[in-house]
């Protein structure tokens, strides 16, 4: 197989290279592609070497970094990147091999069909199914989405890459930004023309975006780990996307600006990072925040945008109303029921209580002294619970669900008097940012900020249940459960500059955490915490491909939720389990 795997990327990487006409190029190959489709893997190299031969794609790249700084979302951006990069090159690359239009043709066939679920499932993989039937077929969408299409097929004759920029930023603007929220279950972001809600870039500014800087690895990576990579190869190929100095130094304030400022003073942040950011995560941060709109930063673009997120898992939440409430109310006679049996009366052997007659044999022939019997009543509220929602970029199309799964849980533990408390997180650059619903000792009412859950970024599972399992070891309760809701796919691909500060030694080359390192970083992480005596469950919330890493990460103690209807009785089950123990 590892033949098969090295002559596969080996007819793809000779193509790349034939078409480029550079064969120094180091570019990352994705043989699954093959796998699923001859012509949609030749045609990708076929379009990525031709980019490589008329543009500057190492200033494309830069281009790339600088709006995921400026708060773009990676996957997106990366998704609506490569049908402009398309439009730009098919016909300098069938200008030069004229059989380029029966694979683009095949391959872009065979998207449709094989790729069905991924073009169906957000706003921007529409827009990449209306393309693709705009080109094959002549179809034309809506007419709001066909705008998007006219305005990227306006790239077909462009030689300059600030063209491709430009309409790049125009179109995600439009597919994201405001989403269609009439079609799909993207945010209905009802926001003012560009031109009155954002500044355009000046000349000067796109004249530095596009001007020559010191080469470095930055891979544009898509804000996930792809699923069909996840987990399955013993060594990652992708690398770390490095932010420039000027972006490292001011990572703080965008911390701050775009997730909420810290709840801890400094020196708590400071001895907090120290204490977790160990071991492979040693040149990482936590930045533990109440959200941005517990931090009285309503009116700020960003607090706008998680206004409208909580409003849309909100109507979500309405619209499956009935069906959430009857999983509140079943979880939450399920725990009560779990712990009515811990309130009864137990009989055990003891060394004292009341005399047993039929033990009384043992006096003089046998060294058992349990010659008694003591009634135990076992605490009934000796439980605490952490939940832990995944929210990076890949939960974007599902953070709805997600929302709603945690707020099922919070809502059942409040009902039956268990504390309990309830974080999301999400990686950016160095820092792990941990953003705090609701408390351990909050009031039932602190439950509704879960409807502000949103995916964004990377995310470094082993850091942040790390810093989670921390203050849930330092609780005084026995019993502690951890409940990590999950796509299974660790992934944080996004460091600082790599150019060290001056007087300052170099800094050790990065590993990029995803795939395999990912998941056996992030297991491990939950094996010390069950050797600990922590009960650690996870909750599977992504695509059913994940699900080989999802069981690398938690064993047997995960559940797979096909249907929101059943999430009650699953989850249900664990946890009567570990309070009846």
């Amino acid at each position: 197989m590892e033949k098969k795997d090295a002559d596969i990327s080996g007819r793809i990487q000779n193509l790349l290279w034939t078409v480029s006409g550079d064969y120094e190029l180091d570019i990352k190959v994705d043989e699954d592609i093959y796998r699923k489709s001859r012509p949609m893997a030749f045609y990708y190299a076929i379009r990525q070497g031709t980019f490589e031969k008329y543009f500057d794609a190492r200033a494309y790249d830069r281009f790339i970094v600088k709006k995921v700084y400026a708060g773009a979302e990676p996957s997106v951006l990366t998704a609506l990147g490569n049908l402009c990069v398309d439009s730009a090159v098919w016909k300098k690359a069938q200008k030069d091999r004229p059989g380029v239009a029966s694979i683009r043709k095949r391959a872009f066939s065979d998207t449709l069909e094989k790729d069905a679920m991924r073009l169906s499932h957000t706003d921007w993989g529409y827009v990449e199914k209306c393309y693709i039937e705009y080109l094959l077929y002549g179809k034309k969408s809506e007419e709001r989405v066909q705008e998007l299409v006219d305005r990227i097929c306006q790239l077909w004759d462009t030689n300059c890459l600030e063209e491709i920029c430009t309409c790049l930023e125009w179109v995600y603007k439009r597919a994201y930004i405001k989403g269609f929220a009439k079609l799909f279950k993207g945010l209905d972001r009802q926001v003012k023309n560009s031109d009155e809600d954002s500044k355009e870039y000046t000349e000067k500014e796109k004249t530095e975006e596009m001007q020559s800087e010191e080469d470095r690895p930055v891979n544009v990576f898509s804000g996930h780990v792809d699923a069909q990579d996840n987990g399955k190869r013993e060594k990652s190929r992708a690398r770390i996307l490095y932010l420039d100095q000027e972006s490292t130094d001011h990572m703080e304030e965008y911390i701050e600006r775009n997730y909420g400022r810290s709840c801890l003073t400094r020196q708590e942040e400071r001895q907090l990072s120290s204490q977790i950011c160990r071991g492979v995560h040693e040149d990482c941060r936590i930045h533990m925040t109440n959200g941005i709109l517990q931090c009285q930063m309503e009116e700020t673009p960003k607090g706008e945008f998680v206004k409208k997120v909580r409003e849309q898992n909100l109507q979500e939440f309405r619209k499956k109303q009935l069906v959430t409430r009857q999983n509140i109310q079943q979880l939450a006679e399920t725990l009560k029921r779990a712990l009515l049996t811990r309130t009864e009366k137990e009989i055990c052997s003891s060394e004292y209580g009341k005399i047993c007659v039929t033990k009384l044999w043992n006096v003089g022939r046998t060294e058992n002294r349990r010659l008694f019997e003591r009634e135990i009543i076992r605490e009934n509220t000796d439980f605490v619970v952490e939940i832990l929602m995944d929210a990076s970029g890949s939960q974007q199309n599902r953070q709805s669900l997600v929302a709603l799964q945690g707020y099922i849980i919070s809502e059942a533990l409040s009902q039956v008097g268990i504390a309990h408390r309830v974080m999301s997180f999400c990686t950016v650059g160095a820092y792990t940012v941990l953003n705090r619903f609701r408390d351990y000792e909050d009031d039932r009412e602190k439950n509704g900020r879960i409807f502000e859950f949103y995916g964004s970024a990377n995310n470094r599972d082993g850091l942040a249940i790390r810093a989670a399992a921390d203050s849930l070891e330092k609780r005084e309760e026995e019993n502690k459960i951890l409940i990590v809701l999950s796509d299974g796919k660790p992934n944080d691909v996004m460091a600082g500059s790599q150019n060290p500060v001056y007087g300052e030694k170099k800094e050790k080359k990065k590993i990029p955490y995803c795939l395999e390192y990912g998941v056996k970083d992030t297991a491990g992480e939950i094996r010390k915490l069950r050797n600990r005596k922590i009960a650690v469950l996870g909750v599977f919330a992504g695509e059913e491909e994940d699900l080989q890493a999802e069981k690398k990460i938690f064993g047997k103690d995960f559940a797979y939720i096909h249907d929101i209807t059943d999430f009650a009785n699953v989850v249900g089950r664990y946890l009567k389990k570990q309070i009846g123990e």
